[in-house]
Order: C-alpha cells, then structure tokens, then sequence
C-alpha cells in the first residue's frame, strides 16, 4: 500500500473536526468517498471537506474499488454488520468507540478479521494524545515512584428532563449505544487507565438508573484491582447540577502524583512528596484524532505494528465496561 484511501460510513459530528480530516491532511492519506443515510448531508459534508464521492449506501464505500481502507464512524448499533462487511471485503477497518454493543460482538469482529489478517483499530485516541504520553512518561520515569492507586471522577449535569430525551440523542438508548453515557464516556477512560497504568484485574461495579428519564443507567461506581496491585476508585455521574460538574484524574505513588483531565487539555499536575508542583500545559491539536490517524496510516504504509488501540484493546475494553455495567452479553 502506498497511499491509504479512506471511505467513510456516517459523516456526522465527530467527522467535522475530530477525526475526517486528519485522513485528508496526513501525508500519504486521501478520504475517497463518504456516506450518510441522508444523502443531502453527505452531499453537504463532501462538498465543504472537498472529498468527490459521496453516498447514502455503506455497500458503496465497502466496494469502492479505490478505497483501502474504512472509517465506521456510525453509533454502535451499526458497528458489527459494517465491521463484517468491510473484512469481507478485504480491506482495512477503523471503528469509532467503543467498539460495539457487546463483547460478544467485538470478538466477533476480532475474529473476523483476524481470519483474513486484516488491520482493525478502535477510536480510543487518547493513547496517543500528547499529554496522555506526557503522563506516560512521568509513570514509566519512574517520576511517582511505585504506582499506588487511582482515582477517577467525572459529573455532568443532567442537561434535560424531556420524557423524550432517549428518542433524539441515541447516546443514552441501549438498543443503539450500549449503556448510555458511561459506554460513550467511560470507554474512553477505562481504555486511558489500561494504557497509563496496565491491565485490569478485577472490578467491582454497581450502576443504577438514578434519574429515569431514559433506559440507560445515569450513575456508576466501579473498584477495580489491576494486575500490578495497583487499586483503582472510579465514579460517574451523568444527572448532577451544573455546580457538581467535574472531570478529574489522580493518580498516586510512592514519590508524588499526578492530577489532570480526560476530557480537556487542561495542565497536568505533578506534585511530588516535598509538596514542589510542576504544570505541564499541553494543548490538543486541531484535530485530536490525528496523532492516532497517523498512526494508524504509518502502520499501513509500512506493515508495522506499532498502534496500540488494535480491535483487540477496544475488545478488552468492552468486556470490562459490561463486568462494571453488569450488561452481560
């Protein structure tokens, strides 16, 4: 492969910035040809990114002769049907996350393109967002010491109380996404916690629909023990007021800690134990998605294996969003 042609299934919002055009303006890297199912808006979206196919037909991104590889960027519900029909088709895949619904479905994925020996990844991007590998660093330094635990905590504000909210955000109904927001929120972080601090155990999970203003639960706990000792306490909440809004990552050793965001690019706190701190202010890229894209292209063009969010980390991540959920497939 010299050059990676995207074709792109579900042009919606997070293909406007986050990740379609890092396609495009990577070296080596084209987007071909997008679909959404209303054909307006993926005339729309094609014609403002200057890609010249456009289509409201996933089968015709799949079989686009020029494409090589493919984007699904649709909700999860849609994951494993294209998923399958683009390793069918012999070609690369990347899939937003999480991966799908269920673990099951994601080893079903896995294995399909195993089978073939086709490269799969997951959008967990994070690992290679740059203040990520900065807090990567500061624990593989050996900056912190000996890793003792970890604590997580994010709160938002319950942002409607329409009885029909679940009929127009599909985030937050479990036939389409999973189990709403902590699927689409908490997958990120759960996927960030293996990366930083290594393989998970065990967990404890409890998750409840506290609000009931839509199927999914609202409120989740989770301890989780990793393989390396180190213990983790972990809490969402998706119903609080505005005034309880937070987004926060600690994470303790034996020589000091660090604090910092997993939604923004705020500055990461060292603090060590003779109470000196050091900011590390670290801004996103335009687009934040592009420093996995690259990646993933450089995998491609060179047939290395370097990325790290392959199917099978988006795989172990679901499993371990059903474990805390209790979703079990």
């Amino acid at each position: 492969m010299k050059q990676v042609n995207w074709g792109i299934i579900g042009v919606g919002n997070v293909c406007e910035v986050k990740s379609a055009p890092a396609m495009y303006k990577t070296p080596n890297s084209t987007v071909i040809a997008v679909m959404r199912r209303d054909i307006d808006k993926a005339k729309d979206y094609a014609k403002r990114h200057h890609i010249e196919e456009w289509t409201n037909n996933a089968d015709d991104i799949i079989n686009h002769p020029e494409v090589n590889a493919v984007y699904i960027a649709t909700p999860p519900k849609y994951h494993k049907a294209y998923a399958l029909k683009v390793a069918a088709a012999g070609k690369a895949c990347y899939i937003e996350k999480p991966m799908a619904i269920t673990h099951q479905e994601c080893i079903e994925i896995e294995k399909a393109f195993k089978a073939k020996n086709l490269p799969l990844y997951i959008a967990y991007y994070r690992t290679c967002l740059p203040n990520f590998l900065k807090a990567k660093e500061l624990i593989t330094n050996g900056t912190l010491g000996n890793l003792l635990n970890v604590q997580l905590n994010l709160t938002k504000p319950l942002d409607v109380k329409d009885e029909n909210y679940e009929a127009h955000n599909w985030r937050v109904d479990p036939k389409i996404a999973g189990d709403g927001y902590f699927y689409d929120l908490g997958s990120h972080q759960l996927n960030i916690l293996e990366f930083l601090i290594g393989d998970i155990e065990h967990v404890q999970g409890l998750a409840i629909n506290q609000s009931k203003i839509y199927k999914s639960n609202d409120v989740v706990a989770a301890n989780i023990l990793f393989k390396n000792n180190v213990v983790g306490s972990c809490f969402w909440a998706f119903n609080n007021g505005i005034t309880t809004k937070r987004d926060e990552l600690i994470i303790n050793g034996t020589k000091g800690n660090i604090k910092m965001t997993c939604f923004n690019d705020n500055p990461i706190i060292l603090t060590l134990a003779d109470g000196s701190q050091k900011e590390f202010d670290i801004p996103y890229p335009e687009h934040v998605q592009q420093p996995l894209i690259a990646s993933i292209i450089g995998d491609l063009l060179t047939k290395t294996k370097q990325t790290y969010s392959t199917g099978k980390i988006g795989a172990k991540t679901n499993y371990w969003l059903e474990q805390i959920s209790g979703l079990v497939s």
